[in-house]
């Protein structure tokens, strides 16, 4: 369904924060984030992970008609599909490096790196699974944002633009450390991260 996985998406220098009201930054309730993050952590197979953003986009779409098959719905699918393969162990190509006894501390290592710095998440003290759910929570919640603000100003456009936007607006909230890593402009040292900037465009890098 998602052929594309949006390892690269563009980012505009400026934009408008369009989150007004909760319905955008938090579409799910707490108990819906919690649902969807167990089920998110019991995926096995890329269909399972593209059948679970299927389900997520539609939810967090409220009334907005077939978004999840239009371009913007489908760009954010792909977007959403490429984070979660980094993000989440469990939609990663690398899930055995975290479920081999006595590994120890490869996901405190992998996962922590990568998703406490895009999180902003402080994960010492927690327990493995513990993390796990709580990165899968942000993602879901990050998910929902960028689905919801997406979806309302889907006319308002091209999917691109607007979803892009979307990503900028909902990271801001939810995941602050995908737009802090971006380099800095030319002629400073760049911050040291997992994206890159390439002209306009910010590219996530593998972990």
């Amino acid at each position: 369904m998602y052929a594309a996985e949006f390892e690269a998406f563009e980012f505009e220098d400026e934009f408008e924060n369009e989150f007004e009201d909760n319905s955008l930054t938090r579409p799910f309730t707490e108990q819906q984030e919690m649902e969807l993050a167990a089920e998110l952590l019991e995926v096995g197979s890329e269909e399972e992970l593209e059948a679970f953003l299927g389900k997520l986009v539609k939810r967090a779409a409220k009334g907005i008609g077939n978004f999840v098959r239009s371009p913007a719905g489908k760009a954010v699918g792909g977007f959403l599909k490429g984070l979660a393969k980094k993000a989440l162990p469990v939609a990663g190509a690398a899930l055995g490096n975290f479920v081999v006894p006595g590994v120890g501390g490869a996901i405190g290592g992998k996962l922590g790196s990568f998703a406490s710095s895009l999180f902003e998440l402080e994960m010492e003290g927690m327990s493995p699974e513990d993390m796990e759910f709580e990165v899968a929570r942000r993602f879901v919640r990050l998910a929902g944002a960028t689905t919801a603000s997406a979806a309302q100003n889907s006319q308002r456009g091209a999917p691109d633009v607007v979803v892009n936007r979307a990503i900028q607006n909902a990271a801001r909230l939810h995941a602050p450390g995908l737009l802090q890593n971006r380099p800095r402009p030319a002629g400073k040292r760049a911050n040291s991260g997992r994206w890159v900037r390439s002209g306009n465009r910010i590219i996530l890098l593998g972990v």
